[in-house]
């Protein structure tokens, strides 16, 4: 009878244990996958603190304080995270005994990582879109657009002003001489010569002072200029960079570049809105040229601007009938004695453009003072005289503001549309990247080590507990194992 009852006893224990370890794989099952993502998100969750309060960005920093990524230290984050949550550190033998689980992590497998300046920084540009995406309707986006269309029509209405002038003022100069050489060779014959009237020559003018530094005409206070500069040697732009083995795919539309343009003005400074402790105090200008020092960029994009006003106030110039005929006057005063229409025809244009050239100086000290400027001008709005083109470049006369008109950042907003893209995101790492770097205090902080995006792979394994403690076979020696693919990315796509 005692037989017989031990017999049913270990029959029924066996079927008890095997049930219970039969609802315990599936428990596992879950244990692991759950772990697997929490593990992952945890590890995720380590993101770098200061390009998020500052730029609102969101990605981990694979160099952990060195200057190359390296993905151990992360596996090896992830692992330890793993473990942790598997087997928590617990006091008394109750606690410990309760883990009917008993998994350990074996494996951690970085599949694929996508990092910032990869496909040329179109994941640093997706997160920058992203982050503005509920601040700019579609409908402002699409009213912005045609106000940067616009201004780059106006400046593609012009044909090389600046050549025609250049052409004009030697057409006018080796006329002049030729003329006062053939007086001079009459006057010599014993003819009597009607001299050769001097008269102010607008060109000339203009040509004289350009030259001159376009800032010193321009700022109000050229010693208050920012001389700030980078070592242009280790940007993203220039080095070779690390690069990731799963880029993604990302679109650059229209409304997209207006939603980036609209975070690359709310997170960088610029001439006329610098932001304290910065590398640069003219970044938005670093972002458009790319060239060491503040002064540099900001001369290149105020060169940039004078063209666009120079082509606006040209096109004004040409339908204003008053103001052609004064310079067909002038025109004819200066080259009139060669009796050939081309010529003064020639000289006629080389005066306009010559015009509109001295207003757009006046019109870039407004700017660079916050002031607004109309597109395309009108006779009420009109400054400047042709017979005072050389007031233009001495003092701080300024054009008349225009509430309609546009900005120094409306210029800037139209350059950076038109800007190639990836120059402009690596050039917005760079700022970045050497900001961060005097924030954190970590110079060794690389934005071609910042990861967006990975896909991970977790090994899980266990043993089974209570078919241990009844012999079935070989069962009960087996170790069960489990592996998950987990993908986690800081941005919604």
């Amino acid at each position: 009878m005692t037989i017989f009852v031990s017999l049913v006893m270990l029959l029924v224990a066996s079927v008890l244990f095997t049930l219970l370890e039969a609802a315990r794989f599936p428990g596992l099952n879950a244990k692991a996958d759950m772990n697997a993502m929490l593990s992952v998100e945890s590890a995720f969750a380590e993101y770098q603190k200061e390009i998020w309060d500052q730029y609102d960005l969101l990605f981990l920093d694979l160099g952990y304080g060195e200057q190359l990524m390296d993905l151990t230290k992360l596996k090896e984050r992830i692992l330890a995270l793993n473990q942790e949550n598997l087997n928590p550190k617990t006091e008394g033998w109750i606690n410990k005994s309760a883990n009917f689980y008993r998994m350990n992590v074996t494996q951690c497998v970085i599949d694929e990582y996508e990092l910032a300046t990869d496909d040329g920084g179109m994941a640093f540009f997706s997160q920058a879109v992203e982050s503005v995406k509920n601040e700019v309707p579609y409908q402002a986006a699409e009213a912005l657009y045609e106000k940067i269309t616009g201004i780059n029509n106006v400046e593609e209405s012009a044909d090389h002003p600046e050549e025609t002038m250049n052409q004009a003022q030697r057409t006018i100069t080796e006329e002049r001489n030729r003329k006062k050489e053939e007086n001079r060779q009459r006057q010599e014959q014993g003819e009597i010569v009607q001299p050769l009237e001097e008269v102010e020559n607008p060109v000339e003018t203009v040509s004289a002072h350009k030259t001159s530094a376009i800032l010193a005409q321009t700022v109000e206070n050229p010693d208050a200029l920012s001389v700030k500069a980078l070592n242009l040697t280790d940007t993203v732009e220039n080095r070779t960079k690390q690069e990731g083995n799963s880029p993604g795919y990302y679109n650059a539309g229209f409304y997209e570049k207006i939603l980036y343009q609209k975070y690359l003005q709310d997170h960088f400074g610029c001439y006329t809105r610098s932001n304290e402790n910065r590398v640069l105090d003219y970044e938005l200008e670093y972002l458009l040229v790319g060239k060491a020092s503040d002064q540099e960029n900001l001369e290149s994009v105020v060169h940039r601007i004078l063209a666009i006003r120079l082509a606006a106030n040209l096109l004004y110039l040409l339908g204003d009938v008053a103001k052609m005929e004064e310079a067909l006057a002038a025109a004819t005063a200066l080259v009139g004695f060669t009796g050939n229409p081309g010529i003064i025809e020639l000289a006629k244009m080389g005066i306009v453009v010559a015009w509109a050239y001295a207003e757009s100086i006046l019109d870039l000290r407004t700017l660079l003072a916050g002031g607004k400027v109309a597109l395309i001008k009108s006779a009420e709005n009109w400054t400047l005289g042709l017979s005072n083109l050389s007031g233009a470049f001495s003092g701080t006369q300024k054009v008349k503001e225009s509430e309609d008109g546009f900005s120094y950042e409306d210029y800037l907003q139209k350059m950076l549309y038109f800007e190639t893209q990836e120059k402009l995101n690596y050039r917005a790492m760079d700022l970045i990247e050497k900001n961060v770097r005097v924030w954190s205090g970590n110079q060794n902080l690389r934005m071609d080590s910042m990861a967006q995006r990975m896909k991970v792979t977790v090994c899980y394994e266990a043993k089974p507990l209570f078919l241990r403690l009844v012999r079935i076979g070989d069962i009960s020696d087996e170790t069960y194992q489990f592996t998950y693919e987990k993908k986690i990315s800081y941005l919604d796509t």
